[in-house]
């Protein structure tokens, strides 16, 4: 598709482009180039695009994004900063001082444009003016696995607050899948029949079944894929195929042996393709206390020994609850905070605090951990 051909020229020119910079002279030159040529519907936003939390984009009003990132040259949080606030089908261009080919090329392999701010804006505004000439408007999307290591737990209501925080706060389309190894009740969870994939609210989809079978040009549309299935009675050879799919997992557990031993296995499998491959695996634990009887079982920190991570999220033990939807229902402010907390992590724009997988483990969890080996 052609970002500005004689066709489109008019109906292009009703939407208008952003230009996020702090840089007063990156603004005036930036819209003097877009102006002269023809391009009048702009609009300058003064912050910055890497950290300013309350950056959202109107698909329906806007046609692209001109993001200056200053001197940044990390891909994969550029990257990750995209995917997470331009929603699908709106172009970005990124300027910034950094003059690396390299990294411009990274980026490029994401369906990311990059320029020079000192020698390219003159070449970016023809890129963007010419006909013939088209910027990926579709970038990678996100494939998040929300993986229940216990039945029950609440990995579904967990992966439904997931998807609906990132829908609501960043703005970007959503696909909610519950895949058919898990109890399969997404239409009661949400009160809505499900049947292929379905609109449950603005920029939140919901589908009933393996996103893996659905066509590219369905998914492709989506910023990101929040993938929920069990993995508590899936044979540990199983693994690899999840891994395949996606470099992004949540572990959800519980306080029991039993489910971190099935979290153990996952991360143990994710470290042996990771070390073979190259492949850069994001896993995030959250414990789900779905019971008064398992929150008081075992020490979060216990927990860290044991898998050898950092939890992300604790989320609390809710009362019984008569709402209606999986959303209606009201977490404590507690609860509330882990659930923000754990999909800015996901986004990646909240960093976590390191951990080293070698650390020293107490004496009194020794024994335990032989049980998992």
């Amino acid at each position: 598709m052609l970002l500005l051909d004689k066709e489109n020229v008019v109906t292009d020119s009703a939407r208008k482009i952003i230009i996020l910079s702090e840089r007063e002279e990156i603004q005036t030159h930036v819209a003097q180039l877009l102006r002269t040529r023809g391009l009048e519907r702009i609009e300058i936003v003064e912050k910055d695009f890497l950290t300013d939390d309350d950056i959202t984009f109107n698909a329906e009003e806007t046609v692209g994004i001109i993001a200056d990132i200053h001197n940044a040259s990390n891909v994969k949080v550029i990257s990750e900063r995209v995917n997470a606030v331009v929603p699908q089908h709106i172009w970005c261009c990124l300027i910034g001082t950094c003059d690396s080919i390299s990294i411009a090329q990274k980026l490029l392999n994401k369906n990311i444009l990059y320029f020079n701010s000192d020698s390219q804006l003159i070449q970016m505004a023809e890129r963007i003016i010419s006909a013939g000439v088209s910027i990926p408007q579709v970038r990678n999307t996100i494939k998040v696995c929300v993986l229940g290591c216990k039945g029950g737990i609440g990995a579904s209501f967990i992966s439904s607050h997931i998807a609906s925080n990132i829908a609501a706060n960043k703005k970007v389309p959503i696909l909610l899948a519950q895949g058919s190894n898990g109890s399969q009740d997404l239409d009661l969870l949400f009160d809505k029949k499900v049947q292929d994939i379905v609109e449950y609210e603005s920029n939140l989809h919901l589908f009933k079944g393996e996103p893996q079978n659905l066509d590219v040009a369905l998914t492709e549309k989506y910023n990101f894929i929040i993938y929920d299935q069990p993995i508590f009675n899936v044979h540990p050879e199983q693994f690899a195929s999840f891994i395949d799919y996606s470099n992004n997992f949540v572990l959800v557990v519980e306080r029991r042996i039993s489910s971190l031993r099935v979290a153990k296995q996952f991360l143990e499998q994710c470290d042996r393709i990771s070390g073979t491959t190259g492949k850069a695996i994001r896993t995030f634990i959250c414990i789900s206390d779905s019971s008064l009887e398992t929150s008081k079982l075992m020490a979060r920190t216990d927990i860290e020994s044991l898998l050898g991570c950092p939890v992300d999220a604790v989320i609390p033990f809710l009362k019984q609850t008569e709402s209606r939807t999986v959303l209606s229902v009201k977490l404590p402010k507690e609860g509330q905070t882990e659930i923000n907390s754990l999909a800015m992590k996901v986004l990646g724009t909240i960093s976590r605090t390191t951990f080293r997988r070698n650390k020293k483990k107490s004496s009194l969890w020794t024994s335990i951990l032989d049980a998992f080996k």
